[in-house]
Order: structure tokens, then C-alpha cells, then sequence
């Protein structure tokens, strides 16, 4: 057997969990705090088996205002945290709406299209989370799917498998749903029985709970297993796409190359102050490099903001984390596309701001927040932490980073930059970038 991923979790008729050996991402769970969610982990649970099972995605959704805040996100069962916090207009996801407004499941009869791909859709209501309520949606390959007999396809026991996983808290309808007319799937009932699919998986040996190898996935009860063989998909490039992709590709591993030397002689410095001259500009260099990276996986056109925005920030995250700093980051922003040159400017200054406040804001802990709205024709993009603050009259003299900041802003953008800061109380900067 391929040796298990680190999705297992124990299912019992109880619905006594333990914690996941991946615990939730923190970034969800300083969510879950700020809006008073309690406790998410069945929802949790039940939105990681059924991405793993139909090999597909799902997001927890929750209602603010006129917005959906994506509290978590799975893709084929694994965490996808690049999408926690993301915004959604309410009329941008008619399914939960209809789902939060009416209190009740609704599967798109027809699918959706996602992209380019077709998916079937659906939404439904988590009940353990009275205010403000949860939505779990899902998105499942429709491709993937072909038609069963209804009267042979064994609803009641897979609904029983869903009960004895997750209780009440997400429809036991949804497992069915998930992995009804999908290939590879095999049913067993309690005793062990296959009631559905064929020899080509086995229960020897498959332990309680959700396992994830590289050629299968299970959920294993009191009440029956489930399994199903993975799928492998190819991604296909062709053309032009092909050759910009290449050569940002490239232009990546220039940059890399370029980073390792500015490192190398970091090191072999005698001198503090080149030593440290020489790492910023690495890591300023590093910035340009992520740029490269996503456009290379996004065929050379654009870059996902919300992406940029995380990869800068879990870098500068885990740079504060050796220097001995617990720095917690939260995401809210809605989808939106970034031009190669609006990418790079803007990923230069918030690569400025981000590491700024993990140096100076923070002597241990803290919180460090990015929030992207739009109005007005701009993107408001507010990076606030809840650091020591300072007074921005006393800057007699602007630093190195404001200048940098400044000048990308204003001069490559056309944009603006405020800062409300003050001792004792954090410090928020608003960049007012056009949205084209």
C-alpha cells in the first residue's frame, strides 16, 4: 500500500473525532474566532471527505453583509489555503444564497462551469452553526461521472456511513451525491460485504476514518466503508500559452540563481552592514520571482492577486517565525486578475509592508491582516497589524521601504498610499491602486 498521507480521522457512530494530524489552517481558525464560529471541526471533516471522494473542491462558506467569506477551502482533500478569506458576492453564488435565504440543500440539476471545466454543483446548509449560518459547497468533475441505476446504487448505506461520520452538522445526502455514478467507487456494508463496484480496491489492512494514498481513498465506519480509486488529470498547455509559460519559467529560475549568489556572498561577508544589504536585496529580489512563478502557471497572461498576496505573506510568516515571532495572517479579498506590470509593482510594495511590520511592529506575537475591496474604479488593498504603532509626524526622514512603496504606487500604479498609525494601536496602510 502507498504509504497514507496525513488525512486519517477516526469515525465512529459517536461522531467522536479526534484532531486532525493536519490541524486546521490558521488562518481558518483565526477566522472561525473573529466571527464567533466555535468549533468547525466536523464541517470541516465532512467538507475534506467529500472533496477527497468526488475529487473535486469545496469551500465553507460564511454570510457578511452582501459577501460570502470563504472560512476554508479543500481541493481532492487536502487543504487549499490560498483560498481562506476570499470574498464572494452574494449574487455571484446564487446556490448559497438560496441556500442561507431557504435553510435547505439545492444541488444544480444541470451543473455548473467552472473555468472551462464542467462541474456538478451543490450547496447546502452546515446545522451545528446557528449565527452566522455556514455553507458548504462543492464542486465535483461532471466529466467524471456516468449514469447507475438508481434502485441498484445503495442510498441508505451511504447515508448511514455519512451519519456515523458526521452526525447531523452537513446532509447526509451529500456523500451519495459525491461518489453516485463516479469510477473506481466501492461500497461495503458493516459486516464487510461489498455492496457496490468491483475487486479492483480491498479493505485489507484500511484503517478507521479518512485515508488518502496516492492510488486510493477510503472512509472507513462503524457503518460501512467507502473507497474510491484516484483519478489522475493532465494538464494540457498549447502554443503561445506554451511559450510564455516557459519563459517565465525561466525567467524564475534566473531570479533563483541571481538570490542564491546575493545569499552566498551574504554569508561570506565580514561586514554586518553589506551582509545585511545583501540579504534585503535577495529577498526584495524574491518578490519578482513569485511574480515569474505564478505567471508561469497562469500561462503568462495574469496573476490571481489573492495568490500573490499569500505567497508573499506566508514567506515573510515564516521568516519571522526563525527569528524567534509568532505572526498570525488573515486574507479577505474577492478574485481579482493582475497585469504582469500591475503584479510586480504591487507585489514589490506589499513585500515592503509586509515584512516591515513583521520586523518592527512585533516584538513576539501579533496578528497581520491584508484586506482587498473595490470602489470606485480602485482596489483598496489595507495591510493593518496590531504591533506597537508609531507617529508617522515623526518620520522627519522617510525609510527606505515607504520610499520604495511610495514611488511603486504613485508614480508605476497611479495610485495613492494613506497611514493611520499611532503608539499602542497598530499601524493600517491603504494602497489605492486603478483597477486598470
Amino acid at each position: 500500500m502507498v504509504a497514507p498521507s496525513a488525512f486519517h480521522h477516526r469515525a465512529t457512530k459517536a461522531v467522536t473525532l479526534p484532531l486532525t494530524h493536519e490541524p486546521l489552517p490558521e488562518a481558518a481558525v483565526a477566522l472561525a474566532q473573529r466571527y464567533g464560529l466555535g468549533d468547525v471541526t466536523l464541517p470541516a471533516f465532512a467538507l475534506q471527505t467529500l472533496t477527497a471522494l468526488g475529487n473535486g473542491d469545496g469551500r465553507l462558506l460564511a454570510r457578511r453583509g452582501d459577501a460570502f467569506v470563504t472560512l476554508l477551502a479543500a481541493r481532492q482533500g487536502k487543504w487549499d489555503e490560498r483560498v481562506i478569506g476570499k470574498t464572494i458576492a452574494v449574487v455571484e453564488e446564487p446556490f448559497a444564497a438560496q441556500v442561507h435565504r431557504k435553510r435547505n440543500m439545492v444541488i444544480a440539476p444541470l451543473g455548473l462551469v467552472r473555468g472551462v471545466e464542467p462541474v456538478t454543483h451543490c450547496a447546502a446548509l452546515i446545522a451545528s452553526v446557528p449565527s452566522p449560518p455556514l455553507v458548504v459547497v462543492v464542486d465535483l468533475p461532471l466529466l467524471e461521472t456516468h449514469p447507475v441505476p438508481a434502485w441498484r446504487f445503495p442510498h441508505r448505506l451511504l447515508a448511514s456511513i455519512a451519519k456515523a461520520t458526521w452526525g447531523d452538522v452537513v446532509p447526509s445526502q451529500l456523500l451519495a451525491w459525491a461518489v453516485q455514478g463516479r469510477s473506481g467507487v466501492s461500497i461495503w456494508d458493516a459486516t464487510g460485504r461489498r455492496r457496490w463496484g468491483d475487486a479492483a480496491l480491498s479493505l485489507d489492512d484500511v484503517p478507521y476514518g479518512l485515508t488518502v494514498t496516492d492510488r486510493a481513498v477510503w472512509l472507513r465506519t462503524d457503518a460501512g466503508t467507502v473507497g474510491r480509486l484516484q483519478q489522475k488529470a493532465v494538464p494540457l498547455l498549447r502554443g503561445y500559452a506554451l511559450l510564455r509559460s516557459e519563459v517565465h519559467h525561466r525567467v524564475k529560475n534566473d531570479l533563483q540563481s541571481v538570490i542564491s549568489w546575493l545569499r552566498l556572498q551574504a554569508r561570506t561577508t565580514p561586514v554586518d552592514t553589506a551582509k545585511q544589504v545583501l540579504l534585503e536585496a535577495a529577498e526584495r529580489l524574491r518578490t519578482f520571482a513569485t511574480v515569474h512563478d505564478l505567471l508561469a502557471r497562469e500561462r503568462g497572461e495574469s496573476v490571481a492577486l489573492r495568490e500573490l498576496i499569500w505567497q508573499l505573506a506566508h514567506a515573510v510568516v515564516e521568516q519571522a517565525r526563525h527569528e524567534g515571532k509568532q505572526v498570525r495572517f488573515t486574507l479577505l479579498s474577492p478574485e481579482i486578475r493582475l497585469s504582469p506590470k500591475q503584479a510586480s509593482a504591487l507585489a514589490a510594495a506589499l513585500h515592503e509592508l509586509l515584512r516591515n511590520a513583521c520586523k518592527h511592529a512585533f516584538e513576539r506575537d501579533g496578528t497581520l491582516a491584508v484586506q482587498v475591496t473595490e470602489t470606485d474604479g480602485m482596489w483598496r488593498i489595507e495591510v493593518t497589524d496590531d504591533g506597537k504603532g508609531f507617529d508617522p509626524q515623526s518620520l522627519s526622514v522617510p525609510t527606505l521601504g515607504l520610499t520604495i512603496v511610495r514611488n511603486l504606487i504613485e508614480q508605476d500604479l497611479n495610485g495613492r498610499v494613506e497611514i493611520q498609525s499611532a503608539q499602542g494601536q497598530g499601524t493600517t496602510v491603504r494602497l489605492f491602486v486603478p483597477r486598470r
